[in-house]
This record gives C-alpha cells, sequence and structure tokens, in this order.
C-alpha cells in the first residue's frame, strides 16, 4: 500500500479551528474599517452667520446721503425718528402702513424695505425695496438691503448680482466683502470665496466670522496647507475652541495625518464634544493606530448614544470584528458586555451578529455551553446569518452531535458567502462517518465553485487514493 496522510488529517486544515470562523468574517469587515483615512469625517458646526446685525434701519437723516427724503416727508420722518433710534420697529411699521407707498421717496421706500427686514417679514421687505431701486435704479443701501433679503432666503445668486452692484455703486465694507464671499460659498465658487474673505479681513482684521469663512473657503478649495496655517492661528487666540480642534482633526484627515486628528478630536472631547459621529470616528482612529483599549472604552462609555443611530452600529460592528481578528478577547468582552445593556435598542440582526462575537469570547475561555447559548440566539435572531450557523455547527461537530451539526451546515450552505465553508464543514462530518464517497461529492462541489483551491484538490486526491487502495 502507498504511503499516504490521512484525509481526515487533511481535511481538518480546511476546516475551521476555534478561532477560525471569526477570522474569515473579521477579516473583510477590518478591511472596511482600515480603510483610507480620508474616508473618515468629522462632524462640524456651521457657523453662525449674523450679517443682518450689521443691517439695522437707519435714521432718515443719515440716508439722505443717497437718497433725498421730499419736503411733504419732513413731518412723517420726524415723527419716527425717535422710534427709530430706540429700535422699536413694531411702532415705525404700523406709522408706515398708514402711508401709500406709491407716494413715498425711494428713501422712505427703502428704509420700508429695512424695517420689514428687521421684522424677517422678507416678502413685504422685498418688493418694499424693488419700489425703492424702481425710482433710483442705483440706491447702494437698497441694493445692499436685498442681498440680505435673498440670502435669508438662500437665493444665493440673486444675492451675488445685489451685492457686486453695491460694491459697483461704491459701498465697499468689509461686510459687503464677507456677505459676497459667504454667498460664493453656498454657491460652490470656493476659490472667490477666499478671495472675498481675504479682502473683508483686510479691513476687519480681526473679525472672527471672516476668519472662519477663509476657513471653510480654503478647506473647500483643498488648499490645506493655508487653511492649516490661519487656524493654528485661530487657535492660539481661541484655544478652548472645540469646533477649531474639530476643523484641524478634519483637515488631518484630508492630509491623511491620523495622529494629528486623533489628538485633535481627543482635545475637542476634553473641552465638551460629545457628538456620536465624532466618538465613533475617534474610535475609528484608535483603532486604526492599535490602540483597541481607547477605542473600546470610547464606545463603551458612549453606548447608548451609539446604539440610537444605525450608522454607529455598524461602526461598533466593525470594532468588534477587528477585536475578534486580533483575538483581544478582553477587549471584545468589554464591548459585547457594554452592549448588552442596550439589546431592545439594537435592530435584530445586529444583535445577531453581536451575540456571534460574544460567542466567541465564550469560546476563547473553553464556555463552549455558554458559546452555544448564544450562537442559538444569534440564529434566532437573524436565521440567515451563516456565521452563527456555520460556528454552531463547528461546535456541535467537535461534541460529535454530527445530525444537529448537519442540519445548521445545511442551512449555511443555502447562503451564497458561506457554501463554500458549509460544504466543507459536511465533508469532515462524512470524513468522521468514513463515509468517503459522500466527502468526495461535496469537496468536488467545493472545487467547482473555487477551483484555485489546491488544498481542496488535494484532499479529494488523497480520498480517491484511498477508496481505490480499500477496493
Amino acid at each position: 500500500m502507498k504511503n499516504y496522510i490521512t484525509p481526515k488529517l487533511l481535511l481538518l486544515k480546511l476546516v475551521h479551528s476555534k478561532a477560525y470562523a471569526a477570522i474569515m468574517v473579521s477579516a473583510c469587515l477590518y478591511a472596511q474599517s482600515n480603510s483610507t483615512h480620508a474616508e473618515l469625517h468629522i462632524k462640524l458646526q456651521q457657523p453662525t452667520w449674523e450679517f443682518l446685525l450689521h443691517n439695522q434701519p437707519q435714521p432718515t437723516t443719515e440716508l439722505s446721503t443717497q437718497a433725498q427724503l421730499a419736503s411733504s416727508e419732513s413731518h412723517f420722518a420726524s415723527k419716527i425718528q425717535p422710534l427709530l433710534a430706540a429700535q422699536k420697529y413694531d411702532a415705525v411699521l404700523k406709522a408706515f402702513n398708514e402711508r401709500d407707498i406709491k407716494n413715498d421717496s425711494a428713501a422712505l421706500r427703502q428704509l420700508r424695505g429695512q424695517i420689514l427686514l428687521s421684522m424677517q417679514r422678507t416678502k413685504e421687505a422685498e418688493q418694499a425695496l424693488l419700489a425703492a431701486i424702481e425710482l433710483m435704479p442705483n440706491l447702494a443701501l437698497a441694493h445692499r438691503s436685498l442681498s440680505m433679503v435673498y440670502m435669508v432666503e438662500k437665493n444665493y445668486a440673486a444675492a451675488s448680482k445685489h451685492l457686486r452692484k453695491t460694491i459697483e455703486l461704491g459701498v465697499a465694507d468689509a461686510q459687503v466683502y464677507g456677505q459676497l464671499a459667504y454667498v460664493n460659498l453656498q454657491q460652490g465658487q470656493a476659490a472667490s470665496a477666499v478671495a472675498g474673505y481675504q479682502y473683508a479681513l483686510l479691513l476687519d482684521s480681526d473679525n472672527q466670522q471672516w476668519q472662519q469663512g477663509l476657513l471653510y473657503a480654503l478647506i473647500n478649495s483643498q488648499a490645506f496647507d493655508q487653511a492649516q496655517a490661519l487656524l493654528e492661528g485661530m487657535l492660539q487666540a481661541n484655544p478652548k475652541d472645540t469646533n477649531l480642534w474639530l476643523q484641524r482633526g478634519q483637515i488631518a484627515l484630508k492630509q491623511q495625518r491620523p495622529q494629528q486628528a486623533l489628538s485633535s478630536l481627543e482635545t475637542a472631547l476634553v473641552l465638551g464634544e460629545n457628538n456620536a459621529d465624532n466618538i465613533a470616528t475617534l474610535a475609528q482612529l484608535h483603532i486604526q493606530s492599535g490602540s483597541a483599549n481607547r477605542a473600546v472604552t470610547l464606545l463603551a462609555n458612549n453606548i447608548t448614544k451609539m446604539v440610537a443611530n444605525n450608522n454607529k452600529i455598524e461602526v461598533i460592528d466593525q470594532v468588534c470584528a477587528w477585536l475578534a481578528y486580533q483575538q483581544q478577547w478582553q477587549q471584545l468582552a468589554n464591548l459585547t458586555q457594554a452592549l448588552q445593556k442596550n439589546t431592545n435598542n439594537i435592530p435584530a440582526h445586529y444583535r445577531s451578529r453581536f451575540a456571534v462575537y460574544a460567542a466567541q469570547v465564550a469560546q476563547s475561555n473553553g464556555k463552549t455551553k455558554h458559546a452555544t447559548k448564544l450562537l442559538e440566539e444569534a440564529v434566532n435572531n437573524d436565521p440567515s446569518n451563516g456565521e452563527a450557523l456555520l460556528t454552531l455547527a463547528n461546535i456541535l461537530r467537535s461534541q460529535q452531535r454530527t445530525q444537529r451539526a448537519n442540519l445548521y451546515y445545511i442551512r449555511a450552505e443555502a447562503l451564497a458567502d458561506y457554501k463554500e465553508r458549509a460544504l466543507l464543514g459536511r465533508a469532515q462530518l462524512e470524513i468522521d462517518a468514513n463515509n468517503y464517497p459522500e466527502a468526495l461529492r461535496l469537496l468536488r462541489l467545493v472545487a467547482q465553485l473555487n477551483p484555485a483551491r489546491t488544498d481542496v484538490l488535494a484532499n479529494i486526491q488523497s480520498l480517491e487514493n484511498l477508496v481505490r487502495n480499500r477496493s
């Protein structure tokens, strides 16, 4: 008889060890979670733009430089003058409503529009301001106020038109340039926005709003080195500004500098940042840098807010997969235990996956009975969880409970992603029972599915030799 290694020993190299099931599924998820740093993102708060604070209605005496009151309007102007000074706009508007706008000068129409704008009655403000421009097409303050109306309504194209007209008419202060830069930024014209904010800062260098706008424009135009330089100066002036640290982290991610992104997010966390998206991103950065302990602590301490968002549950799933892949069972145990306190808020699909991870922890500690219970729960929560089916089948096979093991292998075989491994498991059962012809049939199916499996081909050849030698 020829010398050969028994097919049982050969095939055992193909069938899953205690941790093999975890490794196979986890490797795929680990590849996803270990994607390029640029795919991670940080959720930033939008700046609070306060343009309207710089466009309050002015007393009529200050309007005379651009639009003159008619002589018949002097009495009305003196009547509303103290109301304007006291910012009693309701009373001013009541007085205007007693007049027909068709009889008013451009100056009063403009003032009416400003009053309405300050009261956020934008449609009425638009009508009044357009009426003023109808009388005086080059009334700069009316164009400026109209740009405000359109900015509030997010009609940025119209706002841009009137801001440019304002500048053409000689009103070119920092506020106008800053507004035009903002409008350009909203329209996706980042390079133009950069120029506008730079002009605004030349005229008002300490304005934090223009600095913030320039920072956004530089980031959106991918001028990351300039953005970084600007941001470092802003941080020196405001080292406790959480959003600046978040922006620093985002710039670092864009430049694929994960350690700086990590340190920036950690600083933001110390300053009070508690957004679930950013905590999840920080945990992923720690995983990528090999700091599993910190990643698990972050996720476990914020588990309630994480499971409230399905996207964050996916991040937890990926971290669990990575921990299983690395066989860091204690950290995986800490995370799965934290999840158990929120099981009612977790979709059944993810409850099933997390039960598999907990079962892998139990297996690593030799608690096979507990692992079996968890895997049965996983299958009940999601009958299509192929990893749970295969792992449970492997445990049952090791306990020589072959009939039940075979049932779970057959269920897993019905799932395309698990068919190959399920067939291998069934083949091992047949070898254990010395049913070599059936084992050969199953292994040939595996070879058809994956012709590159030279190890399977070697096992087929060994079995064929065994069958011939026994015949």
